[in-house]
């Protein structure tokens, strides 16, 4: 190549150096830094507690004792010669521990140092502290005999049998199983004839210890709330005595978009018995009725129901996103009967951008249809229509019709001959009934599996 490449500097324009600068900006500020001489047995001492809420107002006697492994101490450090131990009994039912960790442990290598600093003069003045780990243990309670004491307490018959003819095997698991259950003790009655039972003091403490680390844990009914507060589905007005007033038409809709509605055409059709085509089971079955009946204000929910139907139907494949919006000119040749700005105002409101619609935004869409479709039947639904119109299974259409309060089950044979369906077609044909108070999927709370 006759054409030579530019090497690259070192540092482009407006971009990053490649190496280090150095730090000129640091204060010059000189600390200076002298270690106390270790000459005093009793050092400070760095405590730490890990997993344990330490109370504040206990007082801890010290001990102290050569350590072990000690070969020539002459020279050496107070802290290397001899170990310390902290320990308290004041508390009712735990005593507390204090040890130094040593090699091999987890920070057992380590020194640790605790320093005051002169801000006038400039010096630090350090000296070496003791690594003390507290930790606690419950304190041991009498028990009954020694058959009670090593035999588990709530055991069924069965795991009693186990525990005493079993293999080593199922003996182990069946300790493994109960050593940590927390079981009413029997002598905590307070009569021989009263039915109210009181933990042993090793529970109690157990229990007190939770209480306190749980104080600021939601309740079920706190996660309830927020669980159904972020669900994809409109928000019923759960205070209003009338099923109408629970999902109103203007909150289903929008405002403003019943007034952009118009229903004549479809009021001239049927007047001079025109067939209505739509694309929809669920509108082709009703139309007529809802119709005749004279509501305009039903009438234009309907056909609200049909546009959102259409623009579910319009959707396209979008990978893991879920689906998304078509371009401008292939939406327009699906939706363009119904005027742009109507698609417009249904894609920004089901749409994230007016362009994807993951699974949260497509749950949100149905389940705004189902509200629309149990409140276009009076409260009380076919859903068969709708989950041919959605292309969803039976238990699908369910969840979405439980997920809007509504009570999803067969028809009684009343129903069914009223709905002049056969026994054999009942199963696809359910039915959703919107009743006061709405009944809402409970959250499901996990538990732990036995081994």
């Amino acid at each position: 190549m006759s054409e030579k490449k530019r090497k690259r500097t070192s540092q482009d324009a407006g971009g990053r150096p490649h190496k280090k600068t150095a730090l000129d900006s640091m204060p010059a500020e000189v600390v200076k830094v002298s270690f106390l001489p270790e000459e005093d047995e009793w050092a400070p001492i760095v405590a730490s507690t890990p997993g344990l809420s330490f109370p504040s107002d206990l007082a801890m006697k010290p001990y102290k004792k050569p350590r072990k492994h000690n070969n020539a101490s002459t020279g050496k450090s107070p802290i290397v010669v001899s170990e310390h131990l902290l320990h308290t009994s004041a508390h009712s039912k735990i005593d507390y521990v204090g040890k130094e960790e040593e090699a091999g442990e987890a920070e057992g290598l380590l020194k640790h140092y605790i320093g005051i600093y002169d801000e006038q003069s400039g010096l630090l003045d350090a000296v070496r502290a003791r690594r003390i780990v507290v930790r606690g243990t419950l304190r041991p309670v009498e028990t009954g005999t020694a058959e009670e004491t090593e035999k588990p307490q709530g055991l069924s018959a069965k795991s009693s049998l186990g525990l005493g003819f079993g293999s080593k095997k199922s003996q182990r698991a069946i300790q493994s199983f109960t050593k940590n259950a927390i079981t009413p003790s029997k002598h905590g009655r307070t009569s021989p004839g009263s039915s109210q039972v009181t933990l042993d003091p090793v529970a109690s403490a157990i229990v007190s210890s939770m209480a306190t680390a749980t104080s600021s844990m939601l309740s079920r009914e706190d996660l309830q709330a927020a669980a159904d507060e972020s669900k994809p589905r409109p928000k019923p007005n759960l205070t209003t005595e009338t099923l109408a007033d629970v999902y109103p038409i203007e909150q289903l809709v929008g405002p403003g978009i019943l007034r952009q509605m118009t229903v004549k055409e479809w009021q001239d059709a049927a007047e001079s018995g025109e067939d209505i085509l739509t694309k929809s089971r669920f509108v082709s079955h009703r139309i007529l009725n809802i119709i005749s009946s004279g509501d305009v204000r039903r009438i234009k929910t309907l056909k609200y129901l049909l546009l959102l139907l259409e623009w579910h139907g319009a959707l396209v494949p979008a990978g893991k996103s879920g689906r998304q919006v078509p371009e401008y000119e292939k939406l327009r040749d699906k939706l363009g009967s119904w005027g742009s700005e109507l698609v417009r105002q249904v894609s920004e409101r089901f749409a994230e951008g007016g362009k994807v619609v993951n699974r949260w935004h497509l749950d949100n869409l149905i389940t705004h249809i189902c509200a629309l479709v149990i409140t276009i039947d009076n409260f009380t639904s076919d859903v068969y229509d709708i989950k041919e119109d959605l292309r969803l299974e039976n238990k699908d259409i369910r969840k979405y019709f439980k997920e809007i309060g509504a009570r999803v089950g067969n028809p009684t044979e009343p129903e069914r001959i009223k709905m002049k369906i056969s026994k054999v077609e009942v199963a696809g044909h359910q039915l959703a009934k919107l009743r006061l108070p709405l009944e809402f999927p409970k959250i499901r709370v996990p538990t732990a599996k036995r081994k």
